[in-house]
């Protein structure tokens, strides 16, 4: 049964920030510019709760708490929050009543226009405030003084803290599309950022990723990866992004969980590899509670050979973007906080740091998973995330990883 919950977002004399003409239609909602007198628009949306992803830690949130710290804001940023009672971010905010953007402003004014920028006061102020909240900081910023605040801050600071502090202060929505498409259109033809979006953002996300890349780039993201990725890559990658995938608060239907397994035993990885109408059948539109039921369909199917992923990761014949597609898609489905703590670990144990990688992860799950993602990782390395993170990085970039972190502790940190 879909289940429905009553959100009321508080319009702060303005339309929310960039969003796509194409979801209002498709969410039925009325946003209308309220002018100076700040109003309260109660909205009925369709919220079905997702089922617990097989997180091995076990934890979950009190309902209570996961209520209250639901903050006022526009849908478009409610969807880069948790949606789930079982999943944690380290990013809540504070409640609307005190929330007060023009202060934010003037303690960031201050910090920034003396002799020495006073970077942990910046750190402080950033993580106090949710995505949204920073985006109303940035308006008040620019309205009290006339200057903009990225700007101010390029040029007080810089390195890694301010490709991350540029990360936070982006609306979420335009980030994950502006990873997109440089992972769409880098010269090195690295598309693991394009899968890694393709399969753990939501297929709400993913249809405002759709409209904001319209939007952005002037051009359709179909008719763009058509153009920079080629053959069999470039359809998966189109299937993935641009079909709408089921929730996973349906009920698994266990015929078709037998019938996709047998697809995949009886099919070898090369025909998986290049048939596309095969792999739209199993990989898309399904949800991912259905898809690890599948793959674990298989390894019982498979009783004493190497498990499906397994055989996929040493197999070196497959085109290594297609393998990449394939794993993704199986350890997402199993344990979407557990890819991405691996993600962190061999961004971090590499021949060379991988920040970008760092930084991508740590600001697009902040407000959704992060607390559960560090658990995951100290679960299976034994080791503290924050801990690998300060031996990683350095100054103040490790000091905002490292709070951005343990941020979820009350959110205290003003």
């Amino acid at each position: 049964m879909r289940l429905f919950r009553s959100i009321s977002y508080v319009l702060d004399g303005a339309q929310p920030h960039n969003i796509p003409s194409g979801l209002l239609s498709n969410y039925r909602i009325q946003l209308t510019n309220m002018g100076e007198d700040s109003d309260t628009t109660t909205y009925t949306i369709p919220a079905e709760r997702r089922s617990i992803r097989n997180l091995s830690t076990g934890s979950s949130i009190d309902s209570d708490t996961s209520h209250h710290k639901r903050r006022l804001m526009p849908m478009m940023y409610q969807m880069y929050e948790s949606q789930y009672e079982d999943l944690r971010g380290t990013i809540y905010g504070p409640d609307s009543p005190d929330f007060h953007p023009a202060q934010a402003s003037e303690t960031l004014r201050k910090a920034l226009s003396g002799m020495d920028t006073k970077d942990q006061i910046v750190i402080n102020t950033l993580l106090y405030h949710n995505n949204f909240q920073r985006q109303k900081i940035r308006s008040a910023y620019e309205d009290m003084y006339g200057r903009k605040l990225i700007d101010d801050l390029e040029e007080e600071t810089g390195g890694y803290f301010l490709e991350m502090v540029q990360a936070l202060f982006k609306p979420a929505h335009q980030y994950d599309t502006l990873n997109l498409y440089r992972s769409l259109s880098n010269r090195y033809a690295d598309r693991s950022v394009a899968i890694e979006i393709a399969c753990t953002r939501s297929a709400r996300q993913l249809r405002v990723i759709r409209e904001t890349y319209h939007n952005d780039f002037k051009k359709t993201l179909e008719k763009d990866i058509a153009v920079k990725v080629e053959g069999v890559v470039g359809r998966m990658l189109t299937m993935l992004l641009c079909k709408s995938r089921d929730e996973d608060g349906k009920k698994i239907d266990d015929q078709l969980v037998e019938t996709h397994a047998k697809l995949l035993v009886n099919n070898s990885l090369d025909e998986l590899a290049k048939n596309l109408t095969l792999f739209e059948q199993i990989f898309t539109g399904n949800s991912w509670k259905h898809l690890s039921a599948v793959f674990d369909r298989v390894d019982e199917l498979r009783s004493g050979e190497r498990d499906i992923e397994t055989l996929i990761r040493k197999n070196k014949v497959l085109h290594s973007e297609i393998r990449q597609i394939f794993l993704t898609i199986i350890r997402v489905s199993r344990n979407m906080q557990l890819y991405f703590a691996e993600l962190l670990r061999a961004a971090m144990t590499g021949d060379r740091p991988d920040h970008q990688t760092i930084i991508r992860i740590a600001v697009s799950r902040s407000e959704i998973d992060l607390y559960d993602i560090a658990e995951e990782y100290k679960r299976k390395y034994n080791r503290s995330l924050e801990y690998d993170i300060q031996q990683t990085c350095s100054g103040d970039y490790m000091r905002l990883v490292s709070a951005l972190l343990s941020a979820s502790n009350n959110n205290n940190i003003m």
